[in-house]
């Protein structure tokens, strides 16, 4: 089943939604995008094929070239026509609830809401993300870091988890991972204070750049996380053991069901002027395996 839908204008931006789909799926997965050409197959009912799959994705990414807007047939602009595909498209979209991402690509720029027919004037309020040929790699990995927050990561078999776990206890019994489990006094919470940036692979195939923010107030920690490379408020914060825990919050969504809170719970533990971090994402019905990595001063 699909999770994403792309909506784009033939002969507007057909290269750029093909390019899209093709590096959206190497890491999705194959048949993780839906888009007409490909799915659609002769003799299946258009529009009914159409609205199944805008039912069921988990996102809709809206693909905006230069014609998009002025595209016109018979000296009507397509967007004003009632039975316009692009135009249903969007209208189901936005209707729906679910995300919609306006892709700006071609140089194009986000139509004024004015200039959008009154069914389609939501898209104006949606904040859009311009791809272009010389920035595409960085591009896509921005688009991947908002989509996450909305997409189901792929759930880790059971074999490879429990040889995860397995490996990690042997580790710490060998203490080759002993920093997470020393149990001393350790430095004070002013160690962790100030801005720090780390690079985070999130299990997804992602890699994104993560910021994090404390100061020290009346002897309690505050300040933000980011998760997805969004900033996040710090929640539950408590120093133990020579360590920082606290956990941030976010959401995902999948298929038609409602938005379910995702939960990251962090630990931080300073180690020479660096802040080694674990991150465990909490899911309503599952947990992901630990992320571990090292923080810097930025």
């Amino acid at each position: 089943m699909p999770s994403l839908f792309i909506s784009y204008r033939r002969d507007d931006s057909a290269g750029f939604a093909g390019r899209l789909t093709d590096a959206l799926e190497q890491r999705l997965g194959a048949g993780s995008v839906f888009r007409d050409v490909d799915d659609i197959r002769p003799g299946d009912d258009f529009e009914a094929v159409i609205e199944r799959g805008l039912q069921q994705v988990q996102a809709v990414l809206v693909v905006i070239g230069p014609g998009w807007l002025e595209a016109a047939a018979d000296g009507r602009r397509r967007l004003d026509q009632p039975d316009d595909f692009v135009r249903r498209e969007v209208e189901s979209a936005l209707a729906s609830g679910k995300p919609v991402v306006p892709i700006l690509v071609g140089g194009a720029s986000m139509p004024d809401a004015a200039a959008l027919p009154p069914a389609l004037r939501g898209l104006a309020n949606r904040q859009a993300l311009a791809m272009g040929d010389a920035s595409w790699a960085a591009d896509l990995a921005r688009l991947q870091a908002v989509l996450a927050q909305w997409l189901e990561a792929p759930a880790a078999s059971p074999a490879p988890r429990r040889r995860l776990l397995a490996a990690a206890a042997v580790l710490a019994a060998l203490g080759l991972g002993g920093w997470w489990l020393w149990q001393g006094r350790g430095p004070g919470p002013e160690a962790v204070v100030g801005a720090w940036k780390a690079e985070v692979a999130y299990p997804w195939n992602l890699s994104l750049e993560e910021t994090f923010d404390f100061a020290l107030r009346d002897g309690s920690i505050e300040g933000q996380a980011s998760f997805l490379g969004v900033a996040r408020a710090l929640e539950a914060v408590a120093w133990r053991d020579g360590r920082l825990h606290f956990l941030t919050r976010s959401e995902t969504v999948s298929g038609n069901e409602p938005a379910r809170e995702m939960v990251q719970r962090y630990e931080v533990a300073p180690v020479d002027d660096t802040l080694r971090v674990r991150l465990q994402i909490h899911r309503s019905h599952s947990v992901d395996a630990p992320l571990e990595f090292v923080a810097q001063r930025r």
